[in-house]
């Protein structure tokens, strides 16, 4: 009875709080209302970026023993500053701080740890603003504006407990472990009830939900858009949200170090990186920028908002490709990127011969798509490869030998593979979904 109570509390709490985001404070109104927006078709981060370096060349111990005098453009910025990683920032962790730094003023957290040991990062307290600022921001492209969403990540509830309130941020938040038909339905049940028309989720997890609203025939039409981040979005993923059931999906590309950010424009897929978040540069296996269109590199990214853990020339280990620097469609002066592939190396297939294929590169065709309801790649050795698939009602014989001749036009004879039909494919401890499960010891 008590716990009916509190969610009936809770839930007249969520409806009547009309005034978040905007709840969030003045420096949150500020930056997104006036800086943001004001700079929204075209801005210049020169001044921003210079401000932020000199203060770590002046104040923090690693650039200053590495660097005497402060810059005074981007182009020295670029001849002068050298590129960064995750193994150069953990041999020198506390060079990277800024000394003398009031506790108060910030938080600790850590990479994913997907490419090895996580990085432990200092990041301002107010860490909000700028992020959700920007990221709110972009999901207005799907006319998100503070509505109440269904969150499906990586809480875990007790199990006597199907949804849990959040009447602050206006969320209903469910269990992202649980993904039986039966919970699917009591999730579908409560969106329905209460007219939520965004599920914001893991990639992998709005994907299992949409397995479940294909194969029960659900009314798609009270959904709004599927908010999908933290993971990539694969293709067949995109082509059953989508293409199938008609749902649009907003996603995104960012990472633990706070350094890029940026998502779809209202026109097209195209990752747009917003400039007043952080300074993007993408580069290519000598460390020269990369200017031309389709060509790949890797994205190196600069805070612009952190004084008190500057990263500054960092490179992700994620790779991209360049398509511009000016969208048609949202009239927007911005870098923008496409086919973005997360910590390189966690997205490789080994092939017998020392070379190596990417799970990218092993993009079918949509008619395949439409016949499972799952895949994962796991790799043990080189040159051999498990590709895990959950049947849909429509996968036969003929199905499974179009998927055969693919995978051999794929992959040669340098990668023998091995087609196995589970029932289901676990997510890691995080919630999260890999792709590709890679064991292979280089």
């Amino acid at each position: 009875m008590l716990g009916k109570i509190e969610f009936y509390l809770k839930l007249f709490a969520c409806k009547l709080n009309v005034f978040y985001p905007q709840l969030l404070g003045f420096g949150y109104l500020y930056y997104k209302n006036v800086h943001v927006k004001k700079n929204f078709k075209i801005y210049n981060s020169e001044d921003e970026l210079l401000s932020v370096v000199n203060n770590a060349i002046i104040n923090v111990p690693y650039y200053k023993n590495k660097y005497k005098t402060p810059i005074k453009s981007v182009k020295e910025f670029e001849t002068t500053l050298d590129f960064i990683d995750k193994s150069e920032v953990m041999a020198h962790w506390d060079n990277f701080i800024l000394p003398n730094t009031n506790p108060s003023k910030i938080i600790t957290g850590t990479t994913g740890g997907t490419s090895g040991k996580p990085l432990k990062l200092v990041i301002p307290r107010n860490r909000y603003v700028f992020e959700l600022g920007t990221m709110y921001t972009m999901w207005e492209n799907v006319g998100w504006k503070g509505h109440i969403r269904a969150v499906l990540r990586n809480t875990k509830l007790n199990d006597k407990i199907n949804v849990k309130i959040n009447p602050l941020k206006r969320e209903f938040i469910f269990d992202g472990f649980r993904t039986t038909d039966v919970y699917f339905e009591i999730i579908y049940n409560i969106m329905k009830k209460y007219g939520i028309k965004y599920l914001h989720a893991y990639p992998s997890s709005a994907y299992q939900f949409s397995v479940f609203l294909k194969r029960k025939n659900k009314d798609t039409s009270i959904f709004k858009a599927f908010i999908c981040g933290s993971e990539a979005l694969l293709p067949e993923q995109e082509y059953l949200i989508k293409k199938e059931l008609g749902i649009n999906i907003y996603t995104w590309y960012g990472h633990s170090e706070k350094l890029v950010l940026g998502g779809y424009c209202h026109g097209n897929q195209l990752i747009h990186v917003e400039p007043t978040y952080g300074y993007i540069e993408l580069i290519d296996e000598n460390g020269n920028h990369i200017t031309e269109p389709n060509k790949k590199g890797e994205i190196v990214g600069t805070t612009l908002h952190n004084k008190y853990m500057p990263l500054i020339r960092y490179r992700t280990g994620d790779y991209a490709e360049y398509v511009a620097d000016y969208c048609g469609d949202c009239n927007r002066y911005l870098t923008l990127i496409k086919n973005i592939e997360g910590r390189w190396d966690s997205n490789k297939i080994y092939l017998s011969d020392g070379s190596y294929t990417t799970i990218t590169a092993l993009n079918m065709h949509d008619d395949l798509y439409t016949h499972i309801n799952g895949m994962q790649y796991i790799q043990y050795n080189k040159g051999e490869l498990i590709i895990k698939l959950i049947k849909d009602e429509s996968f036969s014989k003929e199905v499974e030998d179009k998927f055969i001749a693919f995978f051999n036009l794929m992959l040669g004879d340098n990668c023998s593979f091995q087609l196995q039909f589970v029932e289901s494919i676990e997510n890691e401890k995080n919630g999260k979904f890999l792709p590709l499960k890679q064991y292979v010891k280089l």
